[in-house]
């Protein structure tokens, strides 16, 4: 017997399929992302919308294996290049206590790259408060994160840090920055504000502000915030106007594989739900 006749699928537009063609062979990955595509795609009234989102799509910045590898090397190379060496240095991630994040997972790698590693195994501290309880008068603090995005983080990470050193009397410190990855403009803020010498291996740029002319960037920021006013004004307790182009309004394009995306990327790429309160499928994950 024949199946009963049911109306059709919505149509695919020649259009839309050409766009989704071009995002898969620029990025493999995510082939993996069918309907979350989908459901970005139609979530677009105009077509210039979806003009940007393949656009910026292309470009995005996919730390894998490969490249993390890079940025290990690169990190640890850097470190030595400075002159640090493992008897009065501590590389600290910026974590909280007991807390799993992407500068605690991303010290776990580094730390085999780390050359002597037999010396530099034990220095290797996972979160501010324990590296608080270690770091002496004299010392060298090198504050690690896999991601710098606004610089924002850091300047409040070294704060809280000098601050529980203070009660000790431990105020001679030097400190250093480093990253697997971080937006250009960040590095600049960080840089301004403390003068100290900053690594990042891989450097981004703002998708939008920094890679068109002024009066095409502005028109595409605004195409962009028509595609963000689709999206639920509030989520997990956050405003969605506090998150445009991203935190700190970074448009970055970015995020770790099979890691929590930084809040510093497009909403539009992780913000769970929509205006209308349905749930929407995002490419990326971000929690918390």
């Amino acid at each position: 017997m024949h199946e009963p006749s049911t109306i059709v699928a919505e149509k695919i537009s020649y259009e839309a399929l050409t766009d989704l063609m071009e995002v898969w062979e620029a990025q493999p990955w995510t082939k993996e992302y069918h309907r979350e595509l989908t459901e970005l795609w139609n979530i677009c009234e105009k077509r210039d919308e979806q003009n940007l989102l393949k656009n910026l799509l292309k470009k995005f910045f996919l730390l894998d294996a490969a490249k993390e590898k890079s940025a290990t090397e690169g990190v640890s190379s850097v470190i030595s290049e400075w002159g640090l060496n493992p008897e009065s240095t501590w590389i600290v991630a910026v974590a909280n206590k007991e807390e799993i994040d992407g500068s605690t997972a991303g010290l776990q790698k580094l730390k085999n790259k780390l050359v002597p590693m037999e010396k530099w195994h034990s220095r290797c501290i996972s979160n501010i408060p324990a590296a608080s309880e270690k770091i002496r008068n004299g010392d060298f603090i090198v504050l690690f994160d896999d991601f710098i995005g606004t610089g924002g983080k850091m300047l409040a990470k070294t704060n809280w840090l000098k601050r529980l050193l203070a009660p000790s009397g431990v105020t001679e410190t030097v400190f250093y920055y480093t990253a697997f990855s971080a937006m250009t403009f960040g590095i600049k803020n960080l840089s301004q504000q403390t003068s100290s010498k900053i690594y990042s291996h891989f450097n981004l740029r703002k998708a939008i502000s920094d890679e068109y002319p002024p009066a095409e960037a502005s028109y595409l920021i605004d195409v962009m915030k028509r595609i963000e006013s689709k999206l639920g004004e509030t989520y997990k307790k956050k405003k969605i106007s506090d998150y445009s182009l991203g935190y700190g309004s970074s448009e970055a394009l970015y995020c770790a594989q099979n890691d929590n995306c930084p809040n510093n990327v497009f909403p539009i790429l992780w913000w769970r739900n929509l205006k209308n309160g349905k749930e929407f499928n995002t490419l990326l994950k971000r929690a918390g």
